[in-house]
């Protein structure tokens, strides 16, 4: 726990998850969202109300010939769809930077979190749709202690980790060994420290080693976002220091019944709903590399 501590030490320097975004994430997640509070998170917000304004309109909500308002948009998204568009916004002001402890430029996290999201989501549909709205906000928030390791380690993070690193070891372990925790360990307790639904921080911290369907700890949430996370590496997304080296656990693959098939259908539509994100919210586009 004092290693913990040490790691978190420097995220007061993190720009923090907006208030609106922790307060949409119990609206999203709790079992009777209310339309109405999403709606005037919007209606105060001129970004918010130009993005609602442009998806209600679009042409997967639209209707020919007629315009909508803002309240008639805000009725015709309905307090899901809104919910995930206000969060999508609001967390992008805190992964939206560049990480360079992973090799990623300005805005490759955040296309990386939003890409995992809209897996995750079309995951939890397939086979648990009660989980839709935890997969989504599990999986959009998945990688978020690579915040806090490049805050407290910056450049020198690779090079640590490197030095850790065998052909015997695992990415996660050399982190562990490096630091005392990995970044889904720190992650999770970020996501604690910023007061998120505690099955959102096991996620946070599962992400790349779901315990198996045999053990104590098990939850489908944590097979689902660990998919995610992988169909996003698969997809090039965010790809950065830490490149390609995790892997899909068979179990997970089994209980999702993942084939190559289904998983380059995921990376095709989960393309396409980031596309759409990013013209709704005019999301710069690229995701590449730090040199």
């Amino acid at each position: 726990m004092a290693g913990m501590n040490r790691l978190l030490e420097g995220a007061d320097r993190l720009r923090p998850l907006p208030m609106t975004a922790t307060r949409v994430i119990g609206i999203l997640t709790s079992d009777d969202p209310d339309l109405q509070e999403v709606a005037e998170i919007v209606r105060l917000d001129d970004a918010l109300s130009i993005a609602v304004l442009r998806l209600a309109n679009s042409a997967k909500y639209g209707v020919p010939g007629k315009e909508f308002d803002l309240r008639e948009a805000t009725v015709r998204l309905g307090v899901k769809p809104m919910s995930k568009l206000v969060l999508q916004q609001q967390v992008g002001n805190t992964l939206g930077g560049d990480v360079r402890a992973f090799g990623l430029r300005r805005g490759a996290m955040w296309r990386g979190a939003l890409g995992g999201a809209f897996a995750a989501e079309k995951l939890a549909k397939l086979h648990e749709p009660e989980l839709q709205e935890l997969s989504f906000v599990s999986a959009l928030l998945r990688d978020i202690g690579k915040l806090v390791l490049d805050i407290k380690h910056g450049a020198d993070y690779e090079r640590k980790v490197a030095e850790h690193l065998t052909p015997t070891t695992t990415f996660d372990q050399a982190e562990r060994t490096a630091f005392g925790a990995d970044h889904a360990e720190v992650g999770a307790a970020l996501a604690e420290h910023w007061k998120l639904p505690p099955r959102v921080c096991d996620a946070i911290g599962n992400h790349h080693a779901p315990p198996a369907a045999d053990e104590r700890t098990h939850d489908k949430l944590y097979d689902i976002v660990h998919a995610a996370d992988t169909i996003c590496l698969w997809a090039g997304l965010a790809v950065g220091s830490d490149g390609l080296q995790y892997r899909l656990e068979p179990h997970v693959r089994e209980s999702l019944q993942l084939s190559r098939t289904e998983a380059e259908a995921e990376i095709t539509e989960m393309w396409a709903n980031l596309r759409a994100a990013e013209d709704e919210l005019k999301i710069d586009r690229g995701d590449r590399k730090v040199a």
